[in-house]
C-alpha cells in the first residue's frame, strides 16, 4: 500500500520519560483511488497501544495534507509516558471530502520495546492493508 517515514526518540525529563513521535512523509501509495489522476486528501492517525491490556490510551492525528499522493507531513508528537509496554498503530487514511466517506488507505505497527529509542532513529514502515478492509 506504500510507505511512511516515521521518526522516534525517547528523552528523560525532570518530569518523566517523554517519547517523540514524527510523522515525516509518505511514498510509494499504491491504493486504488476513484481515478488514476485522482490527488487524494490524506492525514495519518496514531495510536499508543497499551500491550498488556490491547486498549487504545492516546489518540493523534496529523492534519491533513490536501491533493498529494507522497504528503509531507513533518508534524511532531510528544507522549508523557515510558515507551516501555506500548507499541503504536499508525493509520494513513484519506479524507473522503463533503459528501464521502473516509477511507483507510493503510496501517503500520511499531513494537517500542524491539527500538533502541536512546538515538533518534529514523525508518521507512511499509503500510500494510488494514484488517479492517479485509472485513
Amino acid at each position: 500500500m506504500g510507505e511512511i517515514k516515521i521518526a522516534l526518540k525517547k528523552e528523560m525529563k525532570t518530569d518523566g520519560e517523554q517519547l517523540i513521535v514524527e510523522i515525516l512523509q509518505c511514498r510509494n501509495i499504491t491504493y486504488k483511488f476513484k481515478s488514476p489522476d485522482h490527488l487524494p486528501d490524506l492525514y495519518v492517525k496514531l495510536y499508543v497501544i497499551n500491550i498488556a491490556t490491547q486498549k487504545r490510551i492516546i489518540k493523534k492525528k496529523t492534519r491533513v495534507c490536501r491533493h498529494d499522493r507522497e504528503p509531507s507531513f513533518n508534524e511532531t508528537f510528544r507522549f508523557s509516558m515510558s515507551p516501555a509496554g506500548h507499541s503504536l498503530q499508525i493509520l494513513l487514511a484519506s479524507n473522503g471530502g463533503k459528501f464521502m466517506k473516509k477511507t483507510l488507505i493503510g496501517e503500520a505497527y511499531i513494537w517500542l520495546d524491539k527500538v533502541d529509542l536512546r538515538k533518534r532513529i529514523v525508518n521507512w514502515h511499509k503500510l500494510l492493508a488494514s484488517s479492517a478492509q479485509t472485513h
